[in-house]
């Protein structure tokens, strides 16, 4: 049996774990999951109806940044994690902040964005949009000095920041004038692993 991701199309992480399956190298099969009606397959392998799941043979793997992890240690090279104890914690750090907490008001926006516009919460959703902007301001401010978001090269923790920031464009809510921001984008989506990664919905980022 070989690799395959039960991933959405609109996930960013699911769409962080192609990215890195693609730029090692790894075949894999893409199960896209119904989330209105979960399919019997998707739930033999995630009874708790979570995506992403990651299956390797016989091994089942849930969450994300565990899968991502799994490959990272599977396939060394390229090298996206970090070389030494201090880089990759360095690197894990920078990604839990990202996922568990920085992007968190995108998530939330998402969630009130597909409820009816009757069931809706202005306020809320300013001032979620408002949290995410301020986020994507340090993030311009950052590239501005910097070509990666970490060690001075090419990290996981770019291409969780890309998947994100990507999602949120792909929802309507455009980088707007921030340049350095807007290059580094630019650069990431020309990456031939992040073009072959990319669900066909998201609009490319010019």
């Amino acid at each position: 049996m070989g690799a395959k991701l039960y991933s959405t199309t609109f996930c960013p992480y699911a769409w962080c774990t192609r990215i890195v399956l693609n730029e090692k190298g790894v075949p894999f099969e893409v199960f896209e999951v119904d989330l209105k009606s979960k399919q019997p397959e998707f739930l033999a392998v995630s009874p708790a109806a979570k995506s992403p799941v990651f299956v390797d043979g016989e091994t089942n793997i849930p969450e994300s940044m565990v899968i991502n992890e799994y490959i990272e240690e599977k396939y060394p090279l390229p090298n996206l994690l970090g070389e030494n104890p201090q880089e990759r914690a360095i690197v894990r750090s920078a990604v839990i902040d990202h996922c568990w907490y920085r992007s968190q008001p995108l998530a939330r926006l998402t969630s009130l964005l597909m409820r009816s516009e009757e069931d809706r919460d202005d306020g809320r959703m300013h001032k979620q949009l408002r949290q995410w902007y301020q986020y994507l301001d340090e993030l311009d401010a950052h590239f501005q000095d910097e070509e990666w978001r970490l060690l001075g090269r090419y990290t996981i923790a770019d291409i969780s920041i890309y998947t994100t920031v990507a999602v949120s464009c792909g929802f309507g809510m455009p980088i707007g004038e921030r340049p350095a921001l807007q290059s580094w984008l630019a650069g990431m989506a020309t990456r031939e692993t992040v073009k072959r990664s990319a669900p066909q919905a998201i609009p490319a980022i010019v």
